[in-house]
């Protein structure tokens, strides 16, 4: 195999893990959903070797599980228990990536995070990510990218958990917690910020917890240890 060859499988593994990562994380491929090698093979048109590589990616990311003899795998449930330990982790981790980030902030760096809270509270999904990437923009880069993939793995239980229409006093107090972390962020008072983003995040996962009739474990704590108390 020559040099090309590998840059190219490598390539090729790339483009089907992040095509069967979007299936999962959009639901597309739901927990739990058994599929096997073969199938998904015909259905993203490439070779098995690119695509046993992206699952085995994938398996170590834990969003898939199970990968057999048979050439199946399957896509990881989703449990409450999980569900409390990955919000604990998140925001022991944003609140220290915004301590890190809000000393660095510049004032086009607050326009930005102005116009993606509003574009959030227009209903624009991708303009919420961008603003809490840009909560982490201090944070390096293995903690920034380990925080991206929290977040995505969040928003797959917030897509599974709640089948129901949100409640809107709640979505409107989400949003209205973006602008005073913004206000936060913007008068330079990362202790305020860092306590109004972890109890942004953990109070969305007390709602899904609520709703599956979970008590948390590990986020009471976590909390408390992100706020540096």
């Amino acid at each position: 195999m020559t040099a090309d060859d590998r840059a190219g499988n490598g390539a090729g593994t790339r483009s089907v893990y992040d095509a069967l990562r979007r299936l999962i994380l959009d639901g597309e491929l739901p927990p739990g959903a058994e599929i096997s090698q073969p199938e998904l093979s015909r259905r993203l048109a490439v070779s098995r070797t690119p695509l046993r590589e992206a699952l085995r990616l994938l398996e170590r990311e834990r969003l898939v599980v199970d990968t057999g003899p048979y050439r199946s795998t399957r896509v990881s449930s989703l449990s409450p228990a999980d569900l409390d330990e990955l919000y604990s982790l998140r925001v022991m981790g944003e609140g220290l990536a915004i301590w890190l980030t809000v000393p660095m902030l510049r004032a086009a760096d607050i326009e930005r995070l102005e116009q993606d809270a509003a574009l959030t509270a227009a209903g624009d999904p991708e303009a919420h990510r961008r603003f809490h990437a840009g909560l982490r923009i201090g944070a390096g880069p293995r903690l920034a990218e380990h925080l991206e993939q929290l977040s995505d793995h969040a928003e797959r239980y917030q897509r599974s958990f709640v089948q129901y229409e949100p409640d809107r006093e709640f979505v409107a107090a989400k949003l209205a917690e973006h602008r005073e972390i913004v206000a936060a962020c913007a008068a330079g008072d990362r202790q305020r910020a860092r306590e109004l983003l972890v109890d942004h995040i953990a109070g969305t996962a007390m709602a899904l917890m609520t709703a599956e009739r979970h008590a948390p474990f590990t986020l009471p704590s976590a909390v408390e240890m992100a706020k540096g108390r």
